[in-house]
């Protein structure tokens, strides 16, 4: 995403904080900039339910949003009390059609030949902390699911997840045990 504007740096900022912390497209776009804690680099988030959960934000969001905070959104404000952490052109809080053409827009720009939405950079964060090895109840409460069950359809695994887990955990795969050990 290009970041030469105040709307493509807004676009990377918001893109870049759904994919680090997981969180609802809903969820995105009911954020207050008062709900981002800037040095602990943490969101206040309210999700299904109306329950409020804490999300960490990483680096590279959390960069760029305390820039899109202190240098793009303000060019962005129409009205004094606008509590709305993004903002589309006029100023309001931006709707979700504007985020799903925009998720749209960066799949087209990439080639990707899938349907690429909103809830696609959850699934992306998710499969990533999997793949990292982070534990299931972590990934629950980052999520705000209730149950370590609703995980299931997030842990699809492929065949180079698979033959990777495989390759490091098999007794006759691992490094230094000879393919022909005697058996």
């Amino acid at each position: 995403v290009a970041t030469d504007t105040p709307l493509g740096y807004r676009n990377r900022a918001l893109l870049e904080l759904l994919y680090t912390s997981g969180i609802r497209a809903g969820e995105l776009l009911g954020l207050d900039v008062a709900h981002v804690d800037f040095p602990n680099g943490t969101a206040r988030v309210t999700g299904k339910g109306e329950k409020e959960r804490v999300v960490p934000i990483g680096r590279t969001a959390l960069r760029l949003l305390e820039n899109y905070v202190a240098g793009v959104r303000p060019f962005l404000v129409r009205e004094t009390g606008e509590k709305a952490l993004f903002l589309d052109g006029q100023g309001h809080r931006l709707p979700y059609h504007t985020l799903r053409r925009l998720v749209h827009a960066c799949a087209q720009r990439a080639d990707m030949a899938v349907n690429v939405t909103p809830h696609s950079w959850r699934r992306s964060c998710t499969t990533e902390l999997i793949r990292g090895g982070a534990g299931m109840y972590h990934i629950k409460e980052l999520l705000g699911h209730e149950s370590l069950d609703t995980l299931q359809h997030y842990a699809k695994l492929t065949i180079h997840d698979l033959k990777k887990e495989h390759q490091r955990c098999h007794p006759r795969e691992r490094d230094g045990v000879p393919a022909d050990s005697g058996l």
